[in-house]
């Protein structure tokens, strides 16, 4: 590509901002664990504090409402305007800042991590805005790059949390579902995260899991791997759809927010103190570090995923990664009365697994496992990622996986484009192919094709009238016919948007 085509003033802004994006991703995670995690100490120190979750869950939603930030602005809903490139208010990082810390002040079983996801989409929107950003390419179409900022910010936030810079850009790029004009910044979006973890790994104030003892690579652990793949595939598909389903049936049944948020904080205290549970309130770290030290294997994942499903599917203000995380600890500990390994390596390998089954995003899984447990670790990581990936349900807690998406693109094209005789693939010429249709109206003649091959017509002139253009001229042709079509695949809206539903107050 010549030079003249690359703009490397906007080349220099973009470097710019990612290193900028990545100093205040860091400032953020670290105010945000700071706030969460003192939050959190006050009620494993005054576990009667669940008492008052149903008032602690009114406060978040009249938060939310102060704000005017629509009600069911989950990070499900963040990641639909990622896709569909529309700009994340910025008053979303006070808002899920202080209701996440609303909602742990009462023990809702939720934790920072997505919340981080949301105050990173929100910043990188807000700080893009003095940099002006434009496409780098000059001969590009101008457009907002809302979709591309808010990504960026989501992956240095988030890298910041675990130190994990490659897990947190697959992360957003696998829930962007690739969309192009995301992809297209892998490199902004990875410098970023670096920067964002060169800050705050020194600081040490993030989510630090111990490490693992890591086995020698032999068929016995291969088999270990793929059973604990298996069960976090089936439980983790579970998990994802109840979430889901309460959250949709809820609000079919009655759309009124403050109802279901006093309903669930009265079932979830007293279901923590009734049941003495108090030590599954929150985001769980505890537990993690716990099950990661051998602990002997328990139903705890079933305690601690009921619990998040009742705090996330009634609407509690906060973020479901880290209770996931928690879940799949506790479950990979469980497996090893099956496996007979230590529950240490289980459990590691059940968090990374679990994630999978739940997010969808199994290159994210497989590289965050990597970074935070040790790269010795990525062949069993690899199987129990790809286990859990193929054969777990693919409607995760962010909509549909990536599989759906090449699915849907693979339908798409089988729709969009037919085949002539001899493999000429014919569509209709866009308009920017105006000088080859001028010289050889390939539009006109594919047209007609088609229009006589359903009429039952003479077809053999149109025919030999495609063939005589160039074999280069065709070839050109076929490949923009595909790439276009390609593009529309993939930015069309698929089912994995948010539910367009409102409550009152929201916007």
């Amino acid at each position: 590509m010549a030079a003249t085509t690359i703009d490397m003033g906007q080349m220099v802004r973009h470097a710019l901002f990612a290193i900028v994006m990545g100093c205040v991703g860091a400032a953020a995670s670290i105010v945000l664990c700071l706030c969460v995690d003192n939050t959190l100490n006050l009620f494993y120190a005054h576990p009667w504090l669940s008492l008052i979750l149903p008032l602690t869950g009114f406060a978040s939603l009249a938060l939310y409402h102060g704000l005017k930030l629509d009600y069911d602005l989950t990070t499900h809903k963040v990641m639909h305007l990622l896709r569909s490139n529309q700009e994340v208010p910025a008053k979303l990082t006070p808002g899920i800042l202080f209701g996440t810390c609303l909602s742990v002040l009462g023990g809702a079983s939720v934790g920072k991590e997505a919340g981080a996801l949301q105050m990173g989409a929100s910043l990188g929107n807000l700080v893009a805005r003095p940099f002006h950003l434009s496409q780098v390419l000059k001969l590009e179409k101008k457009h907002d790059l809302y979709g591309y900022t808010a990504a960026l910010g989501m992956a240095a936030t988030f890298s910041a949390l675990f130190f994990s810079p490659l897990g947190a850009t697959f992360l957003v790029l696998e829930l962007c579902r690739y969309r192009r004009g995301i992809t297209r910044h892998a490199l902004t979006i990875l410098l970023a995260s670096f920067v964002a973890c060169l800050i705050a790994h020194p600081i040490g104030i993030g989510d630090v899991l111990p490490t693992v003892d890591i086995p020698p690579l032999t068929w016995p652990y291969v088999g270990k791997s793929l059973i604990v793949g298996v069960t976090c595939a089936l439980v983790g598909a579970i998990y994802a759809f109840l979430i889901d389903w309460l959250q949709r049936h809820t609000i079919a049944l009655k759309k009124n927010y403050y109802l279901w948020v006093g309903i669930g904080g009265v079932i979830i205290a007293a279901l923590m103190l009734g049941f003495n549970w108090t030590d599954y309130g929150g985001a769980g770290s505890p537990l993690i570090k716990i099950s990661l030290e051998n602990q002997e294997p328990s139903w705890g994942f079933a305690i601690k995923g009921l619990l998040t499903v009742l705090a996330l599917g009634l609407w509690f203000r906060g973020g479901e990664i880290m209770p996931t995380f928690t879940t799949g600890a506790l479950l990979g500990a469980a497996c090893c009365a099956m496996t007979g390994t230590d529950a240490g390596f289980s459990s590691a390998l059940g968090i990374m697994a679990f994630f999978t089954a739940v997010i969808r995003a199994p290159l994210a899984s497989f590289f965050m496992g990597c970074e935070i447990f040790g790269w010795a670790m990525a062949p069993y990581f690899a199987i129990a990622v790809l286990v859990s990936y193929s054969i777990g349900g693919d409607m995760g807690i962010y909509g549909l996986g990536v599989s759906a998406s090449v699915s849907r693109l693979g339908t798409h094209l089988q729709e969009r484009l037919g085949n002539l005789p001899g493999g000429i693939i014919i569509a209709h010429a866009p308009e920017t192919f105006e000088p080859l249709e001028t010289k050889h109206p390939l539009a006109d003649l594919t047209s007609e094709v088609r229009q006589n091959e359903r009429e039952g017509g003479p077809v053999d002139n149109a025919k030999e009238l495609l063939a005589q253009a160039s074999g280069l001229e065709r070839r050109l042709y076929k490949m923009h016919e595909a790439v276009r079509a390609i593009e529309e695949a993939l930015e069309e809206g698929d089912n994995s948007g948010a539910p367009p539903t409102k409550l009152p107050g929201a916007k």
